[in-house]
């Protein structure tokens, strides 16, 4: 351990010289009533807004986001997962008096099911409303 204590205190260490830097030039007075103003030009921001169209189980005008045209939707009636657990509570209640083949009612109501709303021009998918 010695030796790591010599070579510490055998380094010598150099004066360090600052350097003072030359003071920064003078601000030039300027009159803001006669100096030019000097504009950028502003850049110019695109932004695309799509606005959440409330749908119906009716076919609704929409401004169709891929084809850009306003036509109104082609509904398509789909079972959904309420569908399907109305169905199984149907036959669950009536089970027991052999009656759960009433438990195909809910896939035959439109009621019951989601609708599919999609544009009648390029048939992109526009969204669902279900009333349950």
């Amino acid at each position: 351990m010695s030796t790591a204590r010599t070579t510490v205190q055998e380094i010598e260490m150099e004066p360090v010289e600052y350097s003072h830097l030359p003071p920064p030039p003078p601000y030039a007075v300027t009159d803001p009533i006669r100096s030019p103003v000097i504009t950028q030009p502003v850049p110019v921001v695109h932004q695309t807004i799509i606005v959440q169209q409330l749908f119906r189980d009716k076919p609704v005008l929409v401004n169709c986001p891929s084809c850009h045209k306003r036509n109104p939707t082609t509904i398509k009636y789909v079972n959904s997962k309420k569908t399907h657990l109305i169905a199984g509570c149907i036959c669950g209640l009536t089970f027991w008096c052999l009656l759960c083949c009433l438990a195909v009612i809910p896939y035959m109501m439109r009621s019951l099911k989601a609708a599919d709303h999609y544009c009648s021009n390029c048939n992109y998918y526009l969204g669902t409303y279900s009333k349950l």
